[in-house]
């Protein structure tokens, strides 16, 4: 964090509801940093397999941000909605 910020002393004087996003900001954007030397250091081994992963798409996977959260219920019903539409002629693709 103080790589961000040269001098701490500043973040630190200021008040909490000024102060708190900068640093939770900060710690976000070093987290972030993390993520990205992994994802670099893994691009030869991405190249070799010819399984190339975009940052977007393993920074989500490594942070779990590409989870669906809704419920089972939910998902079975799009599925059976998504189902009933092919089964009737129709769907995403055309009549």
């Amino acid at each position: 964090m103080l790589h961000r910020y040269n001098n701490i002393e500043y973040i630190l004087q200021l008040d909490a509801d000024t102060g708190a996003p900068l640093i939770l900001k900060a710690l976000e954007k070093e987290k972030e940093e993390r993520i990205f030397q992994q994802w670099t250091a893994q691009l030869s081994i991405m190249a070799y397999s010819g399984k190339y992963v975009s940052f977007a798409d393993y920074k989500d996977r490594v942070t779990g941000a590409n989870i669906d959260r809704r419920s089972t219920a939910e998902i079975e019903a799009e599925l059976d909605a998504v189902e009933r539409e092919l089964q009737e002629g129709g769907g995403v693709y055309g009549p």
